[in-house]
């Protein structure tokens, strides 16, 4: 398969074998668990004294209704205070601010979507020309509300309920924050550990792509790609895909991962995005086919990583950030998870146990537990 693709800037960064590497996954307006992590990984301190460090987010900071219901500490504006955390820091160091890195998430781009929609709806609404998406519109609370009841009327409740409002922080959006999480990588290559990461998964059916269209595809992917396309075409990009997938949906194969990350000459992928319960069975009390949990990192077949740093962990003593040395090389990802340098708590047994009242635990928790070796 031919992918076509458009020019502009490439998605796909790539980190040279030169020291080390902090992974945070899927936040979703944690500053809880944001500031627990920089206190465990004093990575503005290491960043402000020269160090050779890059700190890489996998995406989805924004949205925060469904985290509040697991967890009483995130506050209804804590996507926004990490994103203005990671605007200031990336402003003090200058440049070495690149050194944190944005990859795209799924929520990211749906927010954009969303305002962007929304901004043209209110544009319509008063005879105006509608804003280029280049420059990232927001709107506010009133403009946000309108939309919604607009949306409602067209499309019923259950598309709303689908397509609009697990994006919550629309309202809350600045034209800085939305810039900030589409306009970096998709696909982060660590040369050194020969591991890719991505916010989802990889593409489905990668050996049927061509491989340089394929690449070429992901270093172009672009939202205007994905905008005014049949619905056939929107879940087949490939930008699309390294979003959204899971394989709890099957919506990839172990060899689509083994590929993919082949692809990037790599021989393991991480990725955020998939609760850790979505890698279980809950019904037949047993993990998912070719998935298990070790170290507090989710596995699917040898060469995925599931990291749940803050939202999709099963409780705080579970929660994980990776600390990698990017010269050391690792033959697939089970080899990365029993790194024990790697892989880091983001609470001590201790400090989890304090927030046993406010965290609630996700469902099989205790079964991931007996399931770890």
């Amino acid at each position: 398969m031919v992918v076509m693709s458009s020019p502009s800037s490439s998605r796909v960064l790539r980190i040279p074998p030169s020291g080390r590497a902090l992974v945070v996954s899927d936040l979703h307006g944690n500053w809880a668990d944001w500031q627990a992590f920089l206190r465990q990984s004093r990575a503005y301190e290491r960043l402000e004294a020269g160090e050779d460090l890059w700190v890489i987010l996998t995406g989805d900071v924004p949205d925060v209704v469904r985290h509040r219901t697991i967890d009483a500490r995130v506050p209804s504006d804590g996507d926004v205070k990490i994103l203005d955390d990671l605007l200031a820091a990336k402003a003090r160091l200058g440049e070495r601010g690149e050194r944190i890195v944005y990859a795209e998430g799924n929520h990211d781009f749906h927010v954009a979507r969303v305002s962007l929609e929304a901004a043209h709806s209110e544009a319509l609404r008063q005879g105006l020309d509608p804003p280029a998406a280049e420059t990232f519109p927001v709107v506010g609370p009133e403009t946000y509300q309108r939309f919604v009841e607009r949306y409602r009327e067209s499309f019923g409740d259950a598309v709303l309920a689908n397509n609009i409002l697990p994006y919550d922080m629309v309202p809350r959006a600045r034209t800085e924050h939305l810039r900030l999480i589409t306009t970096g990588p998709v696909v982060v290559v660590l040369e050194g550990p020969r591991v890719a990461i991505v916010h989802a998964g990889p593409v489905s059916g990668v050996g049927d792509y061509d491989p340089t269209s394929l690449r070429n595809a992901i270093q172009t992917a672009h939202p205007s790609q994905l905008r005014n396309v049949s619905p056939e075409d929107y879940f087949a990009a490939p930008y699309h895909q390294v979003l959204n997938s899971r394989f709890r949906h099957r919506d990839y194969s172990l060899a689509d991962v083994a590929e993919f990350a082949a692809l990037f000459d790599c021989e393991a992928l991480v990725s955020g995005h998939t609760p850790h319960p979505y890698l279980l069975d809950l019904e037949q009390n047993k993990a998912l086919p070719d998935c298990t949990f070790t170290r507090g990192v989710g596995l699917i077949g040898e060469r995925q990583l599931v990291l749940c740093t803050s939202f999709g962990a099963f409780h705080p003593e579970l929660k994980r950030y990776l600390e990698l040395d990017l010269t050391k090389a690792y033959p697939d990802a089970r080899a990365l998870a029993a790194d024990p340098d790697a892989i880091r708590p983001l609470y001590s047994p201790e400090e989890a146990r304090k927030l046993e009242d406010v965290c609630r635990p996700l469902p099989g928790a205790s079964l991931a537990s007996s399931l770890s070796p």
